[in-house]
């Protein structure tokens, strides 16, 4: 965007006047009482004002059909809690420095001996979530253990806002890339032997995505992380973390060594793209599942549609 578009609006800095005072409020109030106001925005967001709710409830129905109507709502409910406890504490992490990350999420020591092991191999690390549990506090402590951490990032609308978050980002120590530079600028990441983290979770729309099966239906999927492992040689590893009682636990899995296992040493890049992401999606649906409440299912996850299907 062009400095002009990006200067701040008079609704853009009433915005941000209110993330500042929500922040500071968030700040100085016991976390008994902060989860208590993120049950009560979470009430307010599904049950009165029902924002995306039935987005959410029709992902729910078309990922677990099986499960009665009762307890879908019940999911639904969970994922607009866990959203706003996730903004409440993103809201607090401007105060918060890397040894306190580390305090905060464990990581698991087979993970990160894991992390420590990759990274030595010297072609980088290419780590892949979702938006699971609080997906920012897990850039944060991946970055904390010590190497040269980038993330993928959408500039948000509100400049102010952008501003605000960039810097959260940067002062829990990883690097930003914007979209536009992802692929030169995490190709280079990588060449150095730094960590790529990326998010890969929601639609890719028609001209960019690849259709993948994810809990069961095809769903448009960004390839940029088996891009970047495909053509790095960097391994792939998938990161999920979950709360628990007010603290997380962050834990890593190897996925290129079981995604290509079967393939030629001669398969071609769009092969291994291909069973890259797939084995992406399936691991994460396998992470969801265990505990479903904390996804974002809030996202039009299968807006896009394969050719066949929308004919």
């Amino acid at each position: 965007m062009s400095d002009a578009s990006r200067r701040p609006t008079p609704q853009h800095r009433l915005e941000y006047a209110a993330l500042r005072g929500a922040g500071f409020l968030f700040g100085i109030l016991p976390r008994t009482v902060n989860m208590l106001l993120a049950l009560n925005i979470a009430f307010l967001a599904f049950d009165v004002f029902r924002i995306r709710r039935r987005v959410t409830l029709q992902n729910l129905e078309r990922a677990f059909p099986e499960f009665p109507q009762r307890r879908r709502r019940k999911i639904a409910r969970g994922a607009y809690i866990n959203l706003a406890i996730v903004g409440m504490e993103m809201l607090q992490a401007r105060n918060l420095d890397p040894q306190q990350v580390i305090s905060l999420v464990d990581l698991d020591a087979d993970s990160e001996a894991l992390y420590h092991e990759l990274i030595k191999m010297g072609k980088g690390v290419v780590f892949v979530g979702g938006h699971y549990g609080n997906w920012e506090l897990m850039a944060a402590r991946t970055a904390a253990v010590g190497y040269s951490s980038s993330v993928i990032v959408q500039s948000q609308r509100n400049p102010l806002m952008d501003r605000d978050l960039t810097a959260t980002r940067e002062r829990l120590g990883f690097n930003i890339v914007g979209r536009g530079q992802a692929v030169r600028g995490m190709l280079k990441v990588l060449k150095e032997g730094g960590a790529a983290m990326i998010l890969a979770d929601q639609d890719a729309g028609m001209k960019d995505g690849l259709f993948v099966e994810f809990f069961g239906y095809p769903a448009s999927t960004y390839q940029g992380p088996a891009i970047f492992s495909a053509r790095s040689g960097a391994p792939m590893v998938g990161a999920t973390i979950h709360r628990r009682r007010g603290t997380y636990h962050l834990r890593y899995e190897r996925l290129d060594d079981r995604a290509l296992a079967a393939l030629p040493e001669d398969a071609d890049e769009e092969t291994l793209i291909r069973r890259l992401t797939g084995y992406y999606m399936k691991w994460l649906e396998q992470q969801i599942r265990r505990d479903p409440y904390q996804y974002l299912w809030l996202h039009k996850r299968w807006k896009s549609r394969p050719e066949e299907d929308a004919a």
